[in-house]
């Protein structure tokens, strides 16, 4: 007769792929940032994300940053987020040509 050998799962491996589950979903749920090529927040757009560091470049006419995942906005007058910022930790909408020329959204 056969005898099956279960090895039961520790509550640590549990709490491991929970904090791996967790992680997985993370990005999804992180603040992000609409930025718009035409005043009034029309026409072409881009949405980044956190991390890197992005030039508005054309798409300097109005944002939309979704506060939501609680990460902080950094607003850069300069282009490649050198210098000077104005720090944003709110859900903010501004339709209107900005002086702003990067932004980097800190995980």
């Amino acid at each position: 007769m056969a005898t099956t050998c279960k090895t039961p799962v520790s509550p640590a491996a549990a709490v491991l792929l929970f904090l791996i589950a967790a992680a997985a979903l993370a990005p999804a749920s992180a603040s992000r940032i609409t930025t718009y090529a035409v005043p009034g927040c029309k026409g072409r757009s881009l949405t980044w994300r956190c991390g890197a560091c992005h030039n508005f470049g054309i798409y300097n006419k109005g944002y939309f940053f979704d506060y939501t995942g609680g990460q902080i906005a950094l607003f850069y007058y300069s282009t490649g987020c050198q210098g000077r910022y104005e720090t944003l930790a709110s859900d903010t909408i501004r339709c209107y040509l900005r002086p702003y020329k990067s932004i980097r959204i800190i995980c």
